[in-house]
């Protein structure tokens, strides 16, 4: 019997592999930001699909496949089946490429995490028809699945005319079988398993509850000018307030919760304070933060590169966050709130904050927490935000120097 070359052989198990973990991929996985992960896998596969299709394709033109076993309207069947197979190959993952390129959300695109994939310069008011083209064809994909198992079995088993060892490696039919077998349960079990699965647990809890703001506090806030990009002086006092600095190795950490996905965490690496602070006189407190939205990160670089963008800080256009209070007060023992003002996106909030001093003299540890309200931002807009917890837990810890100005 002559049978299928090996290069032909082996490009088409792994495309059937990549299919059936494809197929099952696209129809199990979340949506949202719970299934992030398996979406950028989704668009990975897609994309080495369409080169092993491409690839097929060649190597079919430079060698001759078998002749057929069958004539008539099976012959006439199963090649519709493989003609249709081709263009599913390569329409597919081409109509999910564009619709990530025209997504109102820019998701970046790193095939397995390593190689960058350039969006298609297409326009966004595409996204509709490829979004109703890619789902179409999904469920083309299906039937040619079922199609080609159902003809594969007829061969086989009503027709017994070895059709399986012209595919098969060696021209082994057990080990056909094995391979096809294995394409079949690789696909139910990739659904089963990512459709059932709920990753992550249950969100920490916030370290502060959010505090509302009065009508009259809200509307003060919002004409507030903006804080000029200097250090605090020094109020008015019977004595000098002690200026602080802060020390290298300090920590600016987020987290909120992400429906069943469990917690995102992440942390500022840029960030610096202008602090005139009194243990004994809290209330002459002069606090500037400054955060350098830019680098914010959560451990991975296409997720930092959502958050960059305008459904998250629009750091384009909005490349600081700036906490300021005037004053603090003195809760007990050696902890202490600061209420003052959050500028984040454009937009002036009442925030405040809680922390902790421990050491003594001008040598100093701080522990704070707060928890900011993210959509009185507009940071989290869109799909993409869907599962996102409306508060955002804020911790911070750094070591301070102090040094008291001269009278």
């Amino acid at each position: 019997m002559t049978r299928y070359s090996l290069g032909a052989i082996v490009l088409h198990w792994l495309i059937a592999f990549a299919l059936a973990f494809e197929l099952a991929l696209g129809f199990a996985m979340p949506r949202g930001v719970e299934g992030f992960a398996l979406f950028q896998l989704h668009k990975s596969v897609g994309i080495s699909i369409l080169a092993l299709t491409i690839l097929r394709l060649g190597w079919r033109l430079a060698h001759p496949r078998p002749a057929p076993l069958e004539s008539g309207w099976a012959h006439r069947m199963a090649h519709a089946v493989h003609v249709g197979f081709y263009l599913f190959m390569l329409l597919a993952p081409l109509t999910g490429w564009a619709l990530v390129s025209t997504a109102p959300i820019k998701v970046p695109t790193l095939l397995f995490g390593t190689l960058p994939l350039p969006h298609l310069p297409l326009a966004d008011s595409f996204n509709p028809a490829v979004e109703e083209a890619h789902e179409l064809l999904a469920w083309f994909g299906i039937a040619l699945f079922l199609l080609h198992v159902a003809g594969a079995v007829r061969h086989e088993i009503l027709l017994r005319d070895r059709l399986l060892e012209r595919m098969a490696p060696g021209g082994s039919r057990p080990l056909g079988a094995v391979l096809a077998l294995g394409v079949i349960a690789l696909g139910l079990g990739a659904f089963l398993s990512i459709g059932g699965a709920k990753p992550g647990g249950e969100p920490d809890s916030v370290a502060l509850a959010p505090v509302a703001p009065s009508p009259a506090a809200q509307e003060a806030a919002d004409t507030l000018p903006a804080a000029e990009e200097t250090s605090p002086a020094a109020t008015e006092s019977s004595a000098p307030v002690p200026i602080w600095a802060i020390s290298p190795g300090g920590r600016l950490t987020f987290k909120l919760g992400n429906g069943d996905a469990g917690v995102i965490e992440g942390s500022f690496g840029k960030w610096q304070g202008a602090i005139a602070f009194d243990p004994e006189r809290p209330e002459t407190a002069d606090i500037r933060i400054t955060i350098d939205l830019a680098s914010a990160s959560v451990g991975d670089s296409t997720q930092d590169g959502m958050l960059a963008g305008d459904e998250f800080f629009a750091v384009s256009r909005f490349s600081k966050a700036v906490f300021t209070a005037k004053s603090a007060r003195k809760t007990g023992g050696d902890r202490y709130t600061a209420s003052g003002t959050l500028q984040l996106k454009g937009t002036s909030r009442p925030q405040t904050i809680s922390f902790r001093l421990t050491g003594s003299g001008l040598a100093r540890k701080v522990q704070g927490s707060a928890t900011v309200a993210r959509a009185a931002f507009g940071v989290g807009e869109g799909a993409a935000a869907e599962s996102l917890d409306p508060n955002v837990s804020v911790n911070f810890s750094f070591d301070a120097r102090g040094t008291v100005p001269a009278e």
